[in-house]
């Protein structure tokens, strides 16, 4: 088994904080260097989920601001490789998946052969940064879909990232979708992978901070795979956003976490119509309790 190092440079106050987002994203146990620079240093195996750990590991290095955590220079080092340098060798790692029964994830650089009929391609160039679309989160996000999605559905995605959830969407039959990122570049990364996928092409990308600057009717779904952090902003913003019947479907939530998110999934007037769980990864598909009773059966 070959393992990767990866390698925080941080400061002191930051070390309890960096060494969680090690733990959370599945390493073991993390290693201390206090030198004459502090070193966080976590080890994961070489696969191909290698690439969308370091993605999670840089999402969350940059969100520690946001709770007044310094954790600067905060730069990643990859088995001794500045990241830098490692981006332009990752794409080893990243080759073609089948994702659910429906969807397989085919890297733009490789040529996709469906192996069943019904099998659909969601063309994805992901770049380091946003991911490989293969993360277990996106996985139970992509399931969620296939579970309610009856064809013809109105769709806002939230913090689109690579945009693979929206492309996931329109193949599965959703019409029309918007997505949203508060990251301008995850925009234009979204954009370039919508227009990858023909299917995809017409799907519109905005900035916004979750749903802030999203002026739409109430639509059938609102799917979201974010941080858990950000999740608990998300929740009441969804609310007025859906139709009576609609459905809200998230992910990117860990074990220690899940029971309050799904506290305040209920407290904001949803009812649990499923929850899957891969690893520590947990989602959630919820309806509004004022909603008809579902009688299909997941």
């Amino acid at each position: 088994m070959n393992w990767q190092a990866v390698q925080i440079a941080t400061q002191n106050q930051a070390i309890e904080a960096v060494s969680e987002i090690f733990l959370s994203v599945g390493a073991q146990g993390v290693q201390i260097v206090d030198e004459s620079d502090v070193q966080v240093i976590a080890y994961f195996e070489a696969n191909d989920q290698f690439p969308a750990i370091v993605t999670a590991i840089r999402t969350r290095l940059a969100a520690l601001a946001n709770f007044g955590i310094d954790a600067s220079p905060a730069t990643i080092t990859i088995d001794g490789i500045a990241q830098s340098d490692w981006e332009n060798n990752w794409k080893q790692y990243y080759h073609a998946q089948r994702i659910t029964r429906y969807l397989t994830v085919v890297p733009s650089w490789e040529t996709f052969t469906p192996v069943q009929a019904e099998e659909k391609p969601i063309i994805m160039d992901p770049k380091l940064a946003f991911g490989t679309g293969t993360h277990e989160t996106t996985q139970l996000m992509m399931q969620a879909l296939e579970t309610v999605v009856r064809g013809g559905e109105t769709m806002i995605d939230v913090g689109t990232g690579s945009g693979v959830l929206a492309v996931a969407a329109r193949q599965l039959g959703v019409g029309h979708i918007l997505a949203t990122d508060i990251d301008e570049m995850s925009v234009a990364v979204a954009k370039e992978n919508l227009a990858l996928n023909p299917v995809a092409a017409d799907i519109p990308v905005i900035t916004s901070d979750l749903l802030a600057d999203v002026a739409t009717a109430p639509v059938d779904l609102i799917v979201a795979n974010i941080l858990a952090d950000v999740i608990a902003r998300l929740i009441p913003q969804t609310v007025s956003r859906l139709k009576p019947t609609g459905y809200f479907l998230v992910s990117g939530i860990y074990d220690a976490i899940a029971p309050d998110i799904e506290a305040q999934l209920i407290a904001a007037g949803y009812r649990i119509v499923q929850k899957s769980q891969m690893g520590e990864w947990h989602s959630y598909i919820a309806q509004q309790k004022e909603a008809e009773p579902c009688n299909d059966t997941f």
